[in-house]
């Protein structure tokens, strides 16, 4: 799943980029309202420190997230309703944003009086019923135009001519069916003013818009007037709009439990308030850096998301800054010294005959780290099934029907020789097609956790590590294991479109990502890959 920090890398010219898969299910229609396809890209130029950065960033893919949780939301079918006054409501935003959107194109009078004629004789007049054409005199405001067959005739083009996709997207709205129409035929209703309104700016004529004063205020049916709404509410408010993904749900979820026991009504939060809570939120338990990129994110996306709701009336995180302290780095690298891999390798080894899940994990999931690079979340969620054989090579297949997977995609990697050796395929086998390290949840059970079997048996492995005496706090005690793969692959001539394949992390550019290694070639690549020798 997505997180904070996908693919944020610091460049040799001191900036940093960070780039976002767009999801399968929604890549065509993301492209169309986006015009991107296959990834967005954000680039910092030099001069941002590390927190500043992340904080970027995470900002920058909660923007797309919400953007992909509501094409998905859109795509299944699931929206909201409105009655004809909202409907004529928000087509008047829909008309604020569509002016603001070309009148500083460089279009001339003529293009906004071609675009005015072609909406009146090619796009609603061919829909003029036989009685009209009889006696146009009898209908000299053509009233046909409203109805039933002809707006639904009308409103594709209306969609396209007007880009309403694009307007909900960027309002983060999403409607029912019967609301979409509603709103296409008052946007139609209302298209024609839209392009003499342009027509006028072309020409210099920058007077009042007195259309704007005839649009009715939006009246949301989830917020009544005088009718308070808590930070919580407002967080299941945007679940429940923009969808996004679990592991977002997860992290934020504190974030406005805290924020919900502090302020009784998100409406009536005032900057200082906001800016006061937050500082004090640092902590020994709490960092500038984690309040700044994780808490401060968290609540100016969804406040943000609540002021174009109409849920509440402002945002008061979005100007609130936290400073944080330049962090000192002690340790040259992110990936284990060879004592620390050696130490912990010997101590899995230890457990000659695992019987409890964590036994299991801590005899076989450093070990799988060690010679795969993958993330320790898709190891311990690995099952029995997942492991195949072609050929004469063994491959682990990481799939997201497994668990939680970074990127969304299913990849196979290869499992290294020394792994056959010491017996893995022989465990499988007397695992059975299961789960290998944790325990299946009963359906008894009541709802899911926020974290799953497999997460905790890697929270717990972490810790196991710790026992071992890997206590530095700048290294991460399961994560060390990709940054050690990269390193040793880099180190003995691996390439790295291999590298990168087995580990799972996206090709540096669109060019990259064709000719993809298919696992036959990855395990040969592994074949280079030296063992670990105790």
């Amino acid at each position: 799943m997505a997180s904070l920090m996908v693919g944020l890398n610091r460049q040799k010219t001191g900036g940093y980029a960070a780039r976002k898969v767009i999801p399968k299910d929604v890549r065509e229609e993301y492209a169309r309202v986006y015009g991107v396809g296959w990834e967005e890209k954000l680039s910092l130029p030099p001069g941002y420190s590390p927190h500043e950065a992340k904080a970027r960033c995470g900002e920058w893919l909660a923007e797309i997230e919400t953007r992909i949780g509501t094409l998905r939301a859109r795509k299944n079918g699931k929206g909201q309703p409105l009655t004809r006054r909202n409907a004529h409501a928000l087509a008047g935003r829909w008309y604020s944003w569509f002016i603001s959107k070309h009148e500083t194109d460089l279009r001339t009078p003529k293009h906004w009086r071609s675009m005015s004629n072609h909406l009146v004789w090619d796009v609603i007049y061919p829909h003029a019923p036989d009685e009209y054409h009889q006696d146009t005199k009898r209908d000299p405001e053509w009233e046909w135009k409203a109805h039933p067959e002809v707006r639904a005739a009308v409103r594709p083009v209306i969609a396209e001519e007007a880009k309403t996709a694009s307007f909900l997207l960027e309002q983060g709205v999403f409607l029912t069916p019967e609301a979409s129409n509603l709103f296409l035929d008052a946007v139609e209703d209302n298209l024609l003013a839209a392009y003499v309104r342009l027509e006028g700016l072309a020409r210099g004529d920058y007077g009042p818009d007195v259309l704007m004063d005839q649009f009715p205020e939006y009246v949301s049916s989830s917020l009544e007037a005088n009718r308070s709404i808590g930070c919580w509410k407002l967080l299941e408010a945007w679940i429940a709009g923009v969808q996004p993904s679990p592991s977002t749900v997860a992290r934020w979820t504190t974030v406005f439990k805290t924020a919900d026991a502090r302020f009784s009504d998100a409406s009536t939060i005032t900057v200082e308030a906001a800016k006061e809570w937050m500082n004090s939120l640092i902590d020994g338990k709490r960092s500038a850096d984690t309040v700044a990129t994780v808490w401060r994110t968290a609540l100016k996306t969804v406040f943000a998301w609540g002021v174009g709701e109409k849920l509440i009336k402002a945002n008061p995180f979005k100007d609130v800054r936290i400073s944080v302290p330049r962090k000192v780095t002690e340790r040259e690298t992110k990936a284990f010294t060879a004592e620390e891999a050696e130490a912990i390798l010997r101590a899995a080894l230890a457990y000659e005959h695992p019987k409890t899940v964590d036994e299991r994990a801590r005899r076989w999931v450093p070990w799988l780290c060690a010679y795969t690079g993958a993330r320790p979340g898709e190891i311990t969620q690995l099952r029995g099934s997942d492991i195949q054989k072609r050929g004469g090579d063994y491959f682990a297949r990481l799939s997201p029907s497994a668990g939680k997977i970074k990127t969304r995609t299913a990849r196979t990697v290869p499992l290294h020789e020394h792994l056959v050796e010491q017996g893995f395929i022989q465990f499988v086998d007397d695992m059975g097609s299961g789960p290998l390290f944790y325990t299946r949840r009963p359906a008894s059970a009541g709802p899911e956790p926020v974290q799953s079997p497999a997460e905790r048996t890697r929270e717990r492995l972490g810790q196991w590590v710790r026992s071992l005496g890997i206590t530095d706090p700048e290294l991460r005690p399961n994560h060390a294991w990709r940054h050690t793969f990269k390193a040793r692959a880099e180190r003995f001539g691996m390439s790295e479109r291999y590298s990168d394949a087995i580990t799972g992390h996206a090709p540096p550019t669109a060019g990259r990502a064709y000719g993809k290694p298919i696992p036959e070639d990855l395990a040969e690549a592994i074949r280079t890959f030296p063992r670990y020798r105790l």
